[in-house]
C-alpha cells in the first residue's frame, strides 16, 4: 500500500534517487526527449505528406486512407508499449531487477508474433478493404502501392516500439529520441530519392520509411543490449512468462482497444469527410497533419507522466504520484492553449505547406480553426489516461476515449453529414463536443483513483522491493547519470 515513503538505500539507482528528490524536474527532463521523439516521428509523416502532395490530390488522399489503416498497427504498438513501459517502470521503482528483463523479453516476443500476423492479414485484405474506406478511382491503386511495403515491414515497427518501451520504463528517454531523430533524417533524405529520382512514386515513400525504421531498430537494440549479454537475454528472458504476459496484457488490451477506437473513429470520420468530395478529404488530411504536430508536446508530457507515476508507485511514493499528476496537467494545458492559438492564427500558411489547391486550402484552414478549441480538452483527457495507465488502471482510459471518439465524435459527425446534411463544419463541431465529454469523465476518474483511495503498486513488484538487491542495476549499466 502506498501509505508512506519507501526508504532509500545507498544502493538505490542514481536515476531513481534523482527522480524522487526532484519530481518536477524529472517530469521536465523526461518530457523534453519524449516530445522531441514524438516530434521527429511526426516530422517524417509530414515530410511524406509534403512529397506525396506533389504527386497530386489523389495521392495525398490515398495516403490519408492508408493512415487510417496504419493507425491500427499504431494502436497495437502503443498498447503493447503501455503494458511494457508501466510494468518495467514499477519494477524499476521497486528495484526488481529480474522483472525488468522478464517484462522486456515477454513484451518483445509478443510484439513480433502480433506484427507478423497483422502484416500478412492486412496485405491480403488490402485490395478489398481500401474501397470500403471511401477511396475512388486512381486513389485505390495508389493507396495499395503505399500500403504493401509498410505492412510487409511491420515487425520492424513493433520490435522498435518494444525496445523503446524497455528503455522508457527505466526513465531513459534521451537515447530512444536520438534513434528516432537519426531515422527521421534518413527518411527525409531518402523520400525524394526513391519517389522522384528512382521513379517509384508513392511506393518510394513507403520504402524510404522502412529503410529508416530498420536503422532505428538496430540502434535501439544496441542501446538495450550494449551493456548486458544479448545471448543471456535471448536464452533466459525471450520466452513468454505467464505472469508477466498477464501483467502486460491487462494494460495492453484496454490501451490497444482505446487506440483501435481511435482508428475506427478515424476511418468513420474519413467516411464522413469523403462525402464532401476528394478535395475536402485532402484538406482534412493536410489539417490533420498539423493537428497531430500540435498534440505532440501533450503526448510527450502525458507519456513522461505515465513513466514517472509508475516508478513512484513502485517506490511506494503516493505523494509524488499526486504531485506529478498536478504538474502534468499544468504543463499539458499550457502547451494546448499556446499551440492552439498559434494554429488558429497561422492556419492558412500552415495548410499551404501541403497544397496550393484553393478548395483544399479552405477546408484545411477551416478544420484547424475549429479543432483549436478542442486542444485543452484533449490535453486533460490524454494526460488522465496515461497517468492511470502508469498506475495499472487501463480501463478508464478506454472508456474516456470511447465516449469522446465513438459515443460523441463519430455519432455527431454521421448525424451531421448523413442525417442533417450540414456543411463539413458539423464534423469539426463533433470533435469539440467529444472533448467536453472526455473532460467530465477525466475529472471523475482522477478523483476516484488518485484522491479517494490508496494507491497500490503491482503486487510482485511491491513484494520484490525488499528482496531484490539494487546494486546490480548500476553494475549492469542500467543507470548512468551521464545519459
Amino acid at each position: 500500500m502506498l501509505t508512506g515513503r519507501a526508504p532509500m538505500t545507498h544502493a538505490t539507482p542514481s536515476r531513481l534517487e534523482t527522480f524522487v528528490a526532484h519530481p518536477g524536474r524529472a517530469l521536465f527532463n523526461l518530457s523534453l526527449p519524449m516530445i522531441a521523439g514524438f516530434t521527429v516521428h511526426a516530422l517524417y509523416t509530414v515530410v511524406d505528406s509534403v512529397f506525396i502532395g506533389r504527386l497530386g490530390p489523389e495521392a495525398l488522399a490515398a495516403s490519408g486512407y492508408i493512415s487510417s489503416i496504419f493507425y491500427i498497427s499504431i494502436a497495437l504498438t502503443n498498447g503493447l508499449a503501455t503494458g511494457i513501459t508501466a510494468n518495467v517502470a514499477q519494477s524499476y521503482g521497486a528495484k526488481n531487477i529480474a522483472a525488468i528483463d522478464e517484462y522486456g523479453g515477454t513484451g518483445l516476443t509478443l510484439s513480433v508474433l502480433i506484427s507478423i500476423v497483422l502484416g500478412i492479414a492486412t496485405i491480403l485484405a488490402g485490395p478489398a478493404l481500401i474501397p470500403l474506406l471511401g477511396a475512388e478511382g486512381a486513389s485505390i491503386s495508389l493507396a495499395f502501392d503505399y500500403m504493401a511495403p509498410l505492412f510487409a515491414g511491420m515487425p520492424l515497427f513493433f520490435i522498435a516500439t518494444a525496445l523503446r518501451s524497455m528503455l522508457n520504463g527505466k526513465g531513459d528517454a534521451k537515447r530512444p529520441m536520438i534513434a528516432l531523430a537519426v531515422s527521421t533524417l534518413i527518411n527525409v533524405a531518402l523520400d525524394p530519392l526513391f519517389m522522384f529520382t528512382f521513379g517509384m512514386g508513392i511506393r518510394g515513400a513507403a520504402v524510404a520509411t522502412l529503410v529508416a525504421q530498420t536503422v532505428a531498430t538496430v540502434m535501439l537494440a544496441w542501446m538495450v543490449f550494449s551493456q548486458q549479454s544479448l545471448k543471456d537475454f535471448l536464452k533466459h528472458h525471450l520466452a513468454m512468462r505467464a505472469q508477466r504476459l498477464l501483467d502486460i496484457v491487462r494494460l495492453a488490451v484496454p490501451a490497444t482497444a482505446g487506440q483501435l477506437v481511435m482508428a475506427m473513429g478515424m476511418i468513420a470520420i474519413n467516411r464522413s469527410v469523403s462525402a464532401y468530395g476528394q478535395t475536402a478529404m485532402a484538406g482534412y488530411v493536410a489539417g490533420n497533419r498539423i493537428d497531430m504536430c500540435v498534440s505532440l508536446p501533450i503526448m510527450g508530457i502525458a507519456s513522461a507522466a505515465m513513466t514517472l507515476t509508475g516508478i513512484f508507485a513502485g517506490a511506494a511514493r503516493s505523494d509524488l504520484v499526486r504531485r506529478t499528476t498536478i504538474n502534468a496537467y499544468g504543463a499539458a494545458l499550457i502547451c494546448a492553449v499556446s499551440l492552439g492559438s498559434l494554429s488558429y492564427a497561422f492556419a492558412p500558411s500552415l495548410i499551404a505547406i501541403f497544397t496550393k489547391d484553393a478548395h483544399t486550402l479552405q477546408i484545411g484552414t477551416q478544420y484547424l480553426r475549429w479543432v483549436a478549441f478542442s486542444y485543452p480538452l484533449m490535453a486533460v483527457g490524454m494526460t488522465t489516461g496515461r497517468i492511470l495507465q502508469g498506475l495499472g488502471f487501463g480501463w478508464p482510459s478506454l472508456i474516456i476515449t470511447a465516449l469522446r471518439v465513438l459515443g460523441i465524435g463519430v455519432t455527431g459527425a454521421f448525424i451531421s453529414t448523413f442525417v442533417l446534411h450540414w456543411p463539413v463544419t458539423g464534423v469539426w463541431a463533433s470533435f469539440i463536443a467529444g472533448g467536453f465529454g472526455a473532460l467530465l469523465l477525466s475529472i471523475y476518474y482522477v478523483r476516484r483513483y488518485l484522491w479517494r483511495q490508496t494507491l497500490v503498486p503491482f503486487r510482485d513488484n511491491a513484494e520484490a522491493a525488499d528482496s531484490e538487491p539494487a546494486a546490480p542495476l548500476e553494475a549492469r549499466g542500467l543507470v548512468d547519470e551521464h545519459r
